[in-house]
């Protein structure tokens, strides 16, 4: 009889272990949405998504009793490359009370090579210890009507090219839609040095075929200035209805034969130092000689200043062809308060690769006295003497009377 209770006894434990090591965490799922499409795990139905997009996953659950430590995983199993590219995602963890519901959203990405099939969807909700509860929903992959993809873009030379020399560009496309295109336009651009190429694909099969342009040729532009530019590639497709672009970068170098044509550029001042009394105006020739291979856009730049005004002409800004001369006025016109003095202005020439200044100093002067007040001065004088001469004279007379009177 001792033996049969102790058997018993053993079994209630056994089973109140395994039922203990079986308890799922304790929450009911109220909802699981995709895009604000409700899933039902019980339905054959299946819910079809587009690969290529991103989608969000939202789940509403409630416990009846409290769980720590909580987490939900969203996933879709089967994808070939999911070893570097996983399609799930999880939440942080996060305590959840008993008789509380709560709302999380999650997101998955169809990747564009996931093959057209059926799958589910597998949400799962789990802590440190219960059980993983897991629901399954059923999911059928498929693709656009029309879409494609740039798969690669492949230049020559690969890493650099140089100034005035060609570059060759290949553009693989790939079909990720339903449709066969054709005359899928592919373009390669250089906004930058303002350049591009066009070629055509004739055809590009469904079933993610793909297919490859010939060779598009672009001249990179002699002088151009090195560094580092966008490459726009353009895919037109669908009677150019819709387009799909990627930004790759290349990288120009300098062209030796016009770094010389540089130090060819000369700007000359024709008179550095002049004198100038305050309302006079001083000139001041700037000439340039653009001695290079290009044509080359130069702007003069004069700050303001306090004791002059100065204008240039006949234009501050010149365009100038390769091999010509031009020259420019500077005006500097002397303000009647200017203070006597060395007064130096600083203009800048400048182009698009080099940068020029040039000291303009004026010697200001004082005006000199006009012929009409030394006149003036002259007239106040001689009218002073003739009236002291006068006062002189009168008075001398009347001396000469007195002692003629004493006499008689």
């Amino acid at each position: 009889m001792k033996a049969i209770h102790a058997i018993i006894a053993a079994m209630l434990v056994f089973a109140t272990i395994v039922s203990a090591a079986a308890a799922e965490v304790p929450i009911d799922i109220d909802e699981v949405e995709i895009d604000d499409t409700v899933l039902d795990s019980d339905n054959e139905n299946r819910l079809s998504l587009e690969r290529g997009e991103e989608y969000e996953v939202r789940v509403r659950l409630t416990p009846y009793a409290d769980v720590d430590n909580l987490e939900i995983r969203v996933f879709i199993a089967g994808y070939e490359f999911s070893d570097t590219e996983d399609i799930e995602d999880t939440t942080p963890l996060f305590d959840a009370e008993e008789n509380v519901t709560y709302v999380k959203k999650l997101k998955i990405r169809i990747p564009d090579e996931v093959e057209r099939d059926n799958y589910k969807l597998r949400v799962v909700f789990s802590d440190r210890f219960n059980q993983a509860l897991v629901e399954e929903f059923n999911l059928k992959i498929d693709v656009p009507r029309n879409a494609v993809r740039i798969d690669d873009v492949v230049f020559n030379p690969s890493n650099a090219v140089r100034a005035g020399s060609a570059l060759l560009a290949k553009v693989r496309i790939e079909n990720k839609g339903e449709k066969t295109q054709q005359d899928v336009r592919v373009t390669v651009s250089i906004p930058g040095l303002g350049i591009s190429g066009t070629q055509y694909i004739e055809e590009i099969d469904d079933e993610d075929e793909e297919e490859e342009t010939e060779e598009i040729f672009l001249r990179i532009p002699k002088c151009a200035k090195p560094g580092t530019y966008d490459a726009l590639v353009e895919v037109e497709f669908l009677n150019r209805h819709k387009k799909v672009s990627e930004r790759k970068t290349i990288t120009v170098l300098e062209d030796d034969t016009c770094v010389e044509n540089k130090q060819q550029t000369s700007i000359t001042l024709g008179n550095q130092l002049q004198n100038a009394q305050p309302g006079q105006t001083v000139v001041y020739p700037v000439t340039i000689t653009n001695a290079g291979r290009t044509s080359k856009t130069f702007t003069i730049t004069v700050p303001s200043t306090d004791w002059a005004s100065v204008t240039i002409t006949p234009t501050s800004t010149m365009v100038m062809p390769a091999g010509q001369t031009q020259t420019a006025f500077v005006n500097v016109q002397v303000g009647e308060e200017a203070l006597t003095g060395a007064h130096s202005i600083v203009a800048t020439v400048a182009s698009k690769d080099s940068t020029q200044q040039l000291t303009l100093t004026t010697n200001v002067q004082a005006a000199p006295t006009s012929a009409s007040d030394v006149l003036e001065v002259v007239l106040v004088i001689l009218v002073a003497l003739l009236v002291v001469l006068g006062v002189v004279i009168g008075v001398a007379h009347l001396r000469g009377k007195e002692q003629t009177e004493n006499y008689y």
